[in-house]
């Protein structure tokens, strides 16, 4: 009965008049599913609040986070990130999260400021005037049980060490991968980073339609701009020669629904390659690219890709040095993130 009413309509419009129409109802489809995801982004998102327990959660992750990316440093810099201490202050001293603190991410918060105070004790630096005492005991005693002056924020390794899960099992080999931020300097090998790069290329895509893109920057002075613009390699730059640029293709997706198909789809194929480059024993680091159109707008003349391409994320690569750091990153309890329905 369809194809019959079809076929009437498109005798009597013609064939222009049904792609109008096509185009109409597509159009529309499109502009109220972005109004309906741009309705729940405002909604839900912390960017215009921040009230409820996911939400502050969130907050806590990002200031904790960069603690742990200072106590990177060997040569820990005394007082580092103050902002993101008094920021975890505010939010620690919460009921909402006291009360939470058996979550993974809360608990790990707790015991990274432990550690930053204790850093500060053994460095003999006075933070008193915006982290005391008897803030820190609080935290102790908050934590209970789970408190240990063993705790690191900052893991060390050496390469052999590092690297000495590439060939094990998939369960050992994925807890082994780890984002490395300190270098050589020296350059990876083209051929190295090919086979990387084929290996990911096993990355399952919708209907196979392989809309990935990975750009190799090698020039020095642009790869500086690139980490600028991105901005949270901060410390990091000077032995950071090459970085891949990974995007994704608008042209390969055809319906309106498939109009957040395209980060699915970038966000395996990242997964695949950085396992890839682990496997090859090639550093790396993703380095988040949530950025706006204006800041996009600046890699004219640094990075040219074309219009219809997303960048997905950019990720510095090297060779590791001999003795380096790496974050904790504390993963989720399983029960936060399986649950049956």
């Amino acid at each position: 009965m369809k194809s019959k009413t079809k076929a009437v309509v498109k005798k009597i419009i013609g064939a222009r008049g049904v792609k109008v129409i096509a185009y109409a109802r597509n159009y529309l489809l499109l502009l109220t599913n972005f109004i309906k995801d741009f309705r729940l982004f405002l909604r839900h998102s912390t960017v215009f609040n921040q009230n409820g327990l996911n939400k502050k959660e969130c907050q806590i992750i990002l200031d904790y986070h960069a603690v742990e990316k200072g106590l990177l440093f060997k040569k820990t810099k005394p007082r580092f990130a103050k902002q993101r201490i008094l920021n975890l202050h505010s939010n620690l001293d919460s009921i909402l999260i006291k009360n939470n603190v058996c979550r993974s991410q809360i608990r790990v918060a707790y015991q990274v400021m432990c550690e930053y105070y204790e850093l500060h004790q053994h460095l003999g630096v006075d933070i008193s005037d915006y982290y005391a005492l008897p803030i820190y005991q609080n935290y102790k005693n908050i934590l209970g049980d789970a408190y240990t002056d063993r705790f690191k924020g900052a893991i060390s390794y050496h390469f052999d060490d590092f690297y000495s899960a590439v060939t094990s099992e998939f369960s050992i080999f994925s807890k082994s991968r780890k984002s490395v931020r300190e270098y050589t300097g020296e350059l990876v090998s083209t051929s190295l980073i090919e086979k990387a790069i084929t290996l990911a290329l096993n990355t399952p895509s919708v209907c196979n339609r392989q809309a990935c893109k990975v750009y190799l920057l090698e020039d020095k002075d642009r790869v500086q701009k690139l980490l600028t613009i991105q901005g949270g390699l901060t410390g990091y730059t000077k032995n950071i020669n090459q970085v891949l640029l990974l995007t994704v293709d608008r042209n390969y997706f055809y319906t309106v629904g498939e109009r957040n198909q395209f980060y699915i789809d970038g966000g395996m194929f990242l997964m695949n390659m950085l396992y890839a480059l682990h496997y090859y024993k090639i550093a790396n680091c993703p380095a988040n690219w949530g950025k706006l159109t204006q800041e996009e707008k600046q890699l004219d003349g640094i990075v040219n890709i074309p219009e219809s391409e997303k960048i997905i994320c950019i990720v510095p690569i090297g060779i590791a040095k001999e003795e380096f750091r790496v974050t904790l990153s504390q993963r989720r309890d399983l029960k936060e993130v399986l649950i049956k329905i």
